[in-house]
């Protein structure tokens, strides 16, 4: 009987508890789980997307021929904090922030300053700060519903995926909002953010064109200021002086007139301040191991492709130097270089205008050529 007693408590106790919970319990399905945030401004107000992702297509089963749900908004505000209130009153249900993994902006939200923004996706609690950031001048509602291959969900694209694509050829590096957050309040430094456009041209399904995200430039900021949109080929140097850069590729020694192709996937840069007569000069110093992807000419001297791939490097480096002395942007970050190692010698200049044509001293370029593209165990031996 003691024993009966005690299973007839124990499941007395294991009903109340669960029907004191009931109250509180919410199915997943009945929540706005949030993956992207998307901000424009235009007439003097901010536009909010916010993106809601289908859950079930997410874990769809095997079989399924439903294209997978997105829902975007678009509400309206004086400012980012009150468009963002807003989306609550056609919520339907409560929204839950903390899936959230892209933040996607205008070109006008940029112009009209960061700062608002940051500090509204900063505030709340449930905001973490690991989103990707990116930039467009397509529709935002536009961006965010575009869905990836095979139907996959707007989950499965470059936006929330960045990294994937980046390992495999890194045009841009993509960048999240706590790193952001560090660079556009850091004194004297250029940052900038990936820019995605909508292609209508490289992929069709069965006879259907079918258009797709895809990375096309950078948008740049100085001391919160913003300053520019420039596309891939004007910043091709740049993946040569970018730190994150994993594996890049480079037709030799140009595009209009290539010979043979490289790949890249060991690369270490460096800018060296030094001191010339006075005045600031900087070396860039670049080391880097790849392949030989392709022989369009029928080259076989290894040390004359090494000695073209060395130059055709420097002198991409060297046309983004130029381009941001004729915009007035510094994309090698040489200002920022001078701000941490000479920091009194900064206070003096940081007002005036710091890039001229004469700065960049040299740039040293020593490319090794290891093997010939998926003959890995095979490396090239070199013709004196």
């Amino acid at each position: 009987m003691k024993v009966s007693y005690r299973i007839f408590f124990s499941l007395l106790i294991g009903l109340l508890i669960l029907s004191g919970c009931t109250t509180d319990m919410k199915e997943i399905q009945t929540l706005n789980y949030a993956t992207a945030i998307g901000v424009d401004y235009k007439e003097g107000e901010y536009h909010l997307f916010i993106q809601l992702i289908d859950l079930a297509a997410v874990a769809s089963t095997e079989g399924q021929d439903t294209s997978p749900l997105t829902y975007v908004s678009d509400v309206t505000g004086p400012t980012f904090i009150e468009a963002f209130f807003r989306v609550y009153e056609s919520g339907q249900n409560r929204f839950i922030w903390s899936h959230m993994t892209t933040i996607l902006l205008s070109e006008s939200a940029l112009e009209k300053g960061i700062e608002n923004i940051f500090d509204g996706l900063t505030r709340y609690y449930e905001f973490r700060l690991t989103p990707w950031v990116f930039a467009t001048k397509e529709p935002l509602d536009e961006a965010l519903t575009k869905l990836g291959f095979f139907d996959q969900t707007s989950l499965e694209t470059v936006l929330h995926n960045p990294q994937r694509l980046f390992e495999q050829s890194s045009l841009v590096r993509p960048i999240k909002l706590n790193q952001f957050g560090r660079e556009i309040f850091e004194p004297a430094l250029t940052t900038y953010i990936p820019s995605v456009a909508i292609n209508k041209d490289h992929w069709q399904e069965g006879q259907k064109k079918e258009p797709k995200l895809a990375l096309n430039g950078a948008y740049f900021i100085q001391n919160k200021n913003y300053k520019g949109f420039f596309n891939l080929d004007q910043i091709k140097g740049l993946r040569w002086v970018a730190t994150e850069t994993k594996r890049a590729s480079l037709l030799v020694p140009s595009k209009e007139d290539a010979e043979f192709l490289v790949v890249l996937d060991h690369i270490d840069t460096n800018i060296i301040l030094q001191e010339h007569h006075g005045t600031h000069k900087f070396l860039v110093v670049m080391n880097g191991e790849g392949s030989i992807g392709n022989e369009l000419a029928g080259l076989t001297n290894l040390r004359e492709m090494e000695q073209e791939t060395n130059e055709s490097i420097a002198k991409q480096i060297q046309e983004l130097y130029q381009l941001g002395v004729e915009r007035n942007i510094d994309f090698l970050n040489l200002e920022h270089l001078v701000y941490k190692k000479r920091k009194e010698e900064w206070e003096q200049i940081k007002n005036g205008d710091f890039l001229d044509g004469d700065l960049l001293n040299d740039i040293k370029v020593d490319v090794t050529l290891l093997h010939s593209g998926a003959f890995k165990n095979k490396q090239v031996q070199g013709n004196e």
